[in-house]
């Protein structure tokens, strides 16, 4: 179990390396950390399976990594409250759904992708807003149109552009 549980982890470090490595390009960070936030609960499987009980105050808890004071304290709060949220499980349990939410993430890694450039993208209409239901119909498919042009703009400029989209998606 154990040895799983390590792959699982290294499977999901290379899959954040997608997306901390692009983060300097544009439009791309937003989706560094929309894959945080995604992930803020394997986060706590991870110390549940490694530590065990949340053994650390809430106030004190930063995130080592980031350099802003702020961003440090708000993604550590997060992280803090997934951890939180896994007390009273066993490491084995811990370290088993670390795995299946490891998996789950890698086989719907592309369409989540997908979704997070369609909320960056202007030409989408916000699809939370209220609509009539005459217009409805009318949203749907300027929605499926606007996603369509956005997925289209990569076969436009170059093959090395589609070639490197599906190897990224």
């Amino acid at each position: 179990m154990e040895e799983s549980f390590y792959e699982a982890v290294e499977l999901y470090k290379r899959m954040r390396a997608r997306f901390d490595q692009r983060r300097v390009l544009k439009n791309e960070y937003e989706l560094l950390v929309k894959f945080d936030e995604h992930t803020y609960n394997l986060f706590g499987l991870y110390q549940q399976a490694i530590v065990g009980d949340i053994n650390v105050p809430k106030m004190d808890y930063f995130d080592p990594q980031e350099t802003s004071w702020m961003w440090g304290w708000i993604k550590g709060n997060q992280k803090w409250h997934a951890w939180n949220k896994c007390k009273g499980l066993s490491k084995f349990d811990a370290m088993f759904m670390y795995i299946n939410e490891v998996q789950k993430l890698e086989s719907e890694l592309s369409s989540l992708v997908d979704e997070w450039k369609d909320e960056q993208d202007p030409r989408i209409p916000d699809q939370n807003a209220w609509v009539s239901e005459e217009e409805a119909e009318e949203r749907c498919a300027i929605i499926e149109k606007a996603k369509a042009e956005r997925r289209s703009v990569i076969f436009r400029y170059s093959p090395q552009l589609f070639i490197a989209y599906l190897y990224t998606n």
